[in-house]
């Protein structure tokens, strides 16, 4: 299965977890970058193709929407046999967010993993499922943080395309792993525990040649 990762960013983002079980992850894959499967690590970067959509369900049950116009990120892919985890992403860099209160700052924490879900078919055109995860972000109210903040945590659903290298990260339905923590003001209009959706889809790429997974 050709697979240009289950990359950087995403994000972004991408971000977060109810309190529903973790995603199971997939086989073991062989993963080749350039054409080789020797052990290795490559480095990857990601970019958002147009908006990256994100909101969250109050305890009211009403939908904040809060996006930003782009995410990117950088990470590395893991190449050799039985790999899974076959990604991490060390940073991302969110532009034009917006949250109550105002335009907001996001800060990427800790080391997000790409893991894969999907079975490891060959045929080199297949979607693969996967997910970002360890997602960890805190959120800001640029002009003055004490008017809105909190953190993003968790877990975030996708696929990886192989026909366009375009992973599609896609948590939807407020029923997965993607929660808001340590809310403060927000004008009232955010909680702790506030389950998170996003949307993001970000070209991933390597200097290193073309990531397959098989």
């Amino acid at each position: 299965m050709k697979l240009r990762t289950l990359a950087a960013g995403a994000a972004v983002a991408a971000v977060v977890t109810v309190s529903s079980p973790a995603f199971a992850a997939g086989p073991p894959y062989t993963v080749s970058v350039g054409g080789s499967s020797a052990a290795g690590s490559h480095a990857i970067t990601a970019a958002s193709t147009g908006a990256v959509t994100f909101n969250a369900r109050n305890s009211s049950g009403t939908v904040i929407n809060m996006n930003c116009t782009s995410v990117s990120g950088s990470g590395t892919v893991t190449s050799g046999t039985g790999v899974n985890p076959v990604a991490s992403i060390g940073t991302t860099t969110w532009t034009g967010c917006t949250i109550p209160g105002g335009a907001a700052t996001v800060t990427h924490n800790g080391t997000w993993n790409i893991t894969g879900t999907g079975t490891n078919a060959t045929t080199g055109n297949e979607s693969i499922a996967g997910y970002v995860g360890a997602a960890n972000a805190s959120v800001r109210t640029t002009a003055n943080p004490n008017v809105c903040r909190f953190d993003v945590t968790g877990q975030a659903r996708g696929t990886f395309n192989e026909a366009t290298q375009q992973l599609s990260i896609s948590e939807t339905g407020y029923t997965g792993n993607l929660k808001l923590s340590n809310v403060v003001n927000c004008l009232g209009q955010l909680q702790n525990g506030n389950p998170a959706n996003m949307l993001a889809t970000l070209n991933v790429t390597s200097p290193d040649g073309a990531i397959n997974l098989s």
